[in-house]
């Protein structure tokens, strides 16, 4: 049997909300302390010529990273954000102390309205007990309201032909009930509560999603308010 702790995070470049100036808090601090075997890191930022914060997180405790860019970014300005001529970009990356490989990119754009017109998600399989567990790393537009449900739509056919247990994580820019609904019905909420906004979080936009039977949720926890516009989700998974 397969045992892993999946953490997914929407770091925010890095970076604190508007509302706290857009300062960098202590983001490798935050990666630490959550933990996790695997970590679906959304807005994991590359500034050009040099390494990211999260690829010296991941080199300095273990983790091998896989990165799949959303597109070119700026951090410049008083909110981070994509932009052509961007001085590095942003993506989404999935960490894992576990023997792991990338299997592709699942594309979920075009999209109107959405700045990363290509939009591709990590597609990584990790193996713990001798088993295999797919994972989706998951970073969609926030253009709503038709962005995030084409972008769930075009998800669920890239999953069709896949047997492996698979889980999907990260932040989707949508609620929980119609995640579920877009994607086909067969998948299952594993954490529930409010991610976002941070401070007084309303919404839980930020999900991990498995396969009823095919994997088993524990432990289950919405984190607290570290630095970033999101909260950092945790669980438990057996497979």
């Amino acid at each position: 049997m397969g045992e892993l702790t999946l953490v997914s995070f929407n770091t925010h470049y890095g970076l604190r909300p508007l509302r706290g100036h857009a300062t960098p808090y202590d983001l490798a601090g935050v990666l630490r302390d959550l933990g996790g075997d695997v970590l679906v890191i959304q807005e994991a930022w590359r500034p050009d010529g040099v390494r990211g914060l999260v690829d010296e997180f991941g080199d300095a405790h273990g983790y091998t990273v896989f990165y799949v860019a959303t597109g070119r970014a700026s951090c410049r300005g008083r909110w981070p954000h994509h932009h052509p001529a961007g001085e590095g970009t942003i993506g989404t990356a999935v960490l894992t102390r576990l023997p792991g490989r990338l299997l592709g990119e699942l594309r979920v754009g075009p999209t109107p309205g959405d700045p990363a017109p290509a939009r591709a998600l990590p597609w990584v399989e990790v193996q713990a007990g001798g088993d295999a567990l797919g994972l989706v790393g998951v970073h969609l537009t926030s253009r709503l309201p038709h962005g995030p449900p084409s972008q769930l739509r075009r998800l669920a056919g890239g999953l069709v032909e896949s047997d492996c247990a698979t889980v999907i994580a990260g932040d989707c820019n949508f609620w929980g009930p119609g995640v579920v609904t877009l994607l086909g019905g067969r998948w299952q909420r594993a954490v529930r509560g409010r991610t976002w906004p941070a401070r007084r979080p309303h919404s839980q936009i930020d999900h991990v999603l498995v396969r009823p039977g095919r994997i088993a949720a524990h432990d289950a926890e919405i984190l607290g308010d570290v630095g970033s516009d999101h909260r950092p989700v945790r669980v438990r998974l057996t497979w």
